[in-house]
């Protein structure tokens, strides 16, 4: 009788048992349990670390800003009313200039780079000059808030957009530090004391078009101005020459 009951038992529970050691993977733990699930290793046990998250890998979708873009951001949150001085100065500077180096009436041909930046750098200092007294006729307060570089400068008249100082006004130096100079405004640099009826060429003999720029520091947070600039374009070859820097 007991060895037929001792069949019957084997006959059930030997298909469990032959399942349960052919199922992979387990792992009979034996000592002190936590009474949950917590999976930890028993006491004694080194437990690897999880390897910290690689702080160098950017974000998807985040892209690496360049150093003229942070130049240009810190313009953007610089001071308004500094701003607006600043590319006033530059703007009224850099049509007196165009204007004095356009009335001398010189031979185009005979002006390169070398000779139309050494040009400008003699008559800053008188363009400058005026730019002040205009200047002292205005109440700072009227001045347009909102200075930013303007693209259609690049897109119109040909002057680039972003450049560092390439030449100091007489007087002052480039800047020591890390900068670039972003261009505020422009214009047609046609002689204004020529008559209407002449051509492109005679109305414009040493300069075709004026560029004005503000300079910022790079590396900074907001754009404070450290210096204006001055920069045109040549009428025969289209060269751009400049910016004459000095402090704002």
């Amino acid at each position: 009788m007991r060895i037929r009951l001792q069949r019957q038992l084997l006959a059930v529970m030997g298909p469990a048992i032959v399942g349960y050691a052919m199922v992979p993977g387990c792992v009979i733990r034996v000592g002190p349990g936590t009474g949950g699930d917590d999976d930890s290793a028993p006491e004694g046990v080194p437990v690897p670390e999880e390897p910290a998250p690689d702080q160098s890998v950017e974000e998807p979708g985040q892209e690496t800003k360049t150093p003229e873009e942070l130049a240009e951001e810190a313009f953007m949150r610089g001071d308004p009313q500094e701003l607006a001085l600043a590319s006033t100065k530059a703007t009224f500077t850099t049509y007196a200039l165009a204007g004095m180096i356009e009335s001398l009436g010189l031979d185009p041909a005979t002006l390169d780079e070398a000779a139309l930046s050494e040009l400008m750098t003699q008559y800053m200092p008188a363009a400058a000059e005026e730019a002040e007294r205009w200047l002292s006729m205005l109440d700072p307060s009227t001045l347009p808030l909102g200075i930013t570089p303007r693209y259609q400068c690049t897109d119109e008249f040909g002057c680039v957009y972003s450049t560092p100082c390439k030449h100091a006004m007489l007087g002052y130096s480039i800047p020591s530090v890390k900068h670039l100079c972003f261009v505020t405004d422009c214009g047609d640099a046609r002689c204004s004391t020529c008559p209407t009826w002449i051509g492109e060429i005679l109305s414009h003999l040493a300069i075709r078009a004026w560029c004005a720029y503000v300079c910022v520091e790079q590396g900074v947070y907001d754009g404070k101005p450290i210096a204006i600039g001055a920069g045109g374009i040549s009428p025969i070859r289209n060269t751009f020459i400049g910016p004459i820097c000095k402090a704002p």
